[in-house]
């Protein structure tokens, strides 16, 4: 069990460390495509439609600062919810 629970916490660190990189590619390079970026847009994309679902009010500026707020939720939410017991 512990080790799902690890594996949904490394993915989720993964996903947020993409969607920073993305807003850092942005910032230096601009909306320009190319292969590097096209990566990051494919992985970080179905995240940033999952927070428009569940944040339907978010400005699409803000969409990746609220969804590496979601990834931080959950990622405490499974840490406080799993945590081993004291004493094992």
């Amino acid at each position: 069990m512990i080790y799902i629970i690890q594996i949904i916490n490394y993915t989720l660190s993964f996903l947020m460390w993409m969607i920073l990189g993305r807003m850092l590619l942005v910032l230096i390079i601009g909306n320009r495509q190319n292969i590097l970026t096209g990566l990051f847009i494919k992985i970080t994309e179905p995240v940033y439609r999952i927070t428009k679902k569940v944040l339907p009010f978010a400005n699409e500026r803000h969409i990746p600062w609220l969804s590496i707020l979601l990834i931080i939720i959950i990622r405490l939410a499974i840490i406080i919810i799993f945590r081993p017991a004291a004493g094992r």
